[in-house]
């Protein structure tokens, strides 16, 4: 699972000056391929192995990486964070949401799984303005329906609601973007790889203190559902093909995290977040190649709906923060010219005052002479 459209509309504005729209578009996709791949083979492990030990050596391989990217690029210092209750918590609401991802995965379609967590910028929205009381107009809202009722087509008429694995990928996307509010509050001083870090750590610890959990209640619990069974079965290894595939797993989660950060940093979101929706894509493509699934007519409308929901939130989004960065600059630029006026001024008042003060000199010095020489 990878969703950052949510996170970036609801961070403040990044100063973002690079324009290398090629690179970004590139890095994305390959990014957005990546985790693609990555949820096709969680896919297939869900019949024999359990999700927290994929989580946990995932998370083993991946924070290790990353944490040598770190040291190397900001040095001991990049370990320290400002924010670390926050961070923890982002980190630990990051870990539900991409367990629960998994767990969906587990029974539905890639691409309805998929389509169902893209609802998280819908969520955003409605958190946005019902917790953080921000204005959200007319059209914002519409966009909102439009995007909700687009979920509601890919859940489908047939009742599959009641299916928790459809409430597993409606947790996913709700902790998804009740974790993008909380990026809000973490300032600039915490750097993106420092945030990664913790990101990842959160999700082995996470899985460790799951694992643990789930061992203790485990027997108590049966479990016919496969995502309930993909949670509960106990660990084990079946051949060294299998570990292998899983350490990869991890290589593949920081080098997906790269691509996104490396996009988002190559050129403008408005250029780079619509090629999210790519993920879908791959979604439904490896879903008809592994597993024969051909997405409903129902899954299809939904998705167009939820697409041009989100498209438009993001538009809106990306307007106000141009608004935004256009008064700042404006207030910059009335700011200078104040300041130059008033400089003016005290110049002027100087230039006046000066040959005022040379003239009286310049009196009392022929007074001074007419006195001592007489006429």
């Amino acid at each position: 699972m990878v969703l950052t459209i949510a996170h970036w509309a609801s961070m403040p504005s990044i100063n973002n000056k690079s324009n290398r729209p090629v690179i970004g578009i590139s890095a994305v996709v390959c990014g957005l391929f990546l985790f693609s791949l990555q949820d096709v083979v969680i896919k297939f492990f869900s019949n024999d192995y359990s999700v927290l030990q994929i989580v946990v050596i995932r998370g083993v391989v991946a924070t290790s990486i990353i944490a040598v990217a770190v040291a190397m690029s900001l040095g001991p210092t990049g370990f320290i964070v400002r924010n670390p209750m926050l961070i923890l918590s982002k980190g630990l609401l990051a870990f539900i949401s991409y367990l629960t991802y998994y767990m969906a995965i587990a029974s539905l379609p890639l691409a309805d799984v998929v389509a169902i967590t893209f609802s998280a910028p819908i969520m955003v929205t409605v958190m946005s303005a019902l917790l953080l009381r921000e204005n959200v107009g007319a059209r914002h809202w519409l966009a909102v329906a439009v995007g909700f009722t687009g979920v509601l087509l890919v859940v489908g008429p047939g009742g599959r609601i009641a299916d928790i694995a459809v409430s597993f990928a409606a947790i996913a996307a709700l902790t998804y973007s009740i974790n993008s509010i909380i990026a809000r509050f973490i300032g600039p001083e915490d750097k993106p790889l420092t945030v990664t870090f913790y990101f990842t750590l959160a999700h082995f610890i996470g899985g460790v203190m799951t694992s643990m959990l789930i061992i203790a209640i485990g027997p108590m619990i049966q479990a016919e559902h496969p995502s309930l069974a993909f949670l509960i079965r106990p660990w084990s290894m079946e051949n060294d093909l299998d570990l292998l595939v899983m350490v990869a797993l991890g290589v593949n989660a920081a080098l997906g995290f790269y691509c996104l950060n490396k996009a988002y940093l190559s050129a403008p979101a408005s250029t780079v977040a619509p090629f999210e929706y790519t993920y879908i894509l791959w979604a439904v493509l490896f879903g008809y190649i592994f597993w024969s699934e051909i997405p409903s007519l129902y899954t299809l409308a939904g998705v167009m709906l939820l697409i041009s929901g989100n498209l438009y939130i993001l538009h809106r989004v990306l307007l106000i923060k141009r608004n935004q960065r256009k008064q700042q600059r404006l207030r910059c630029v009335n700011g200078a010219i104040d300041d130059a006026q008033y400089v003016s001024h005290d110049v002027g008042l100087a230039g006046k005052q000066e040959p005022q003060r040379v003239w009286h000199t310049g009196q009392e010095s022929a007074n001074q002479a007419a006195y001592t020489t007489g006429p």
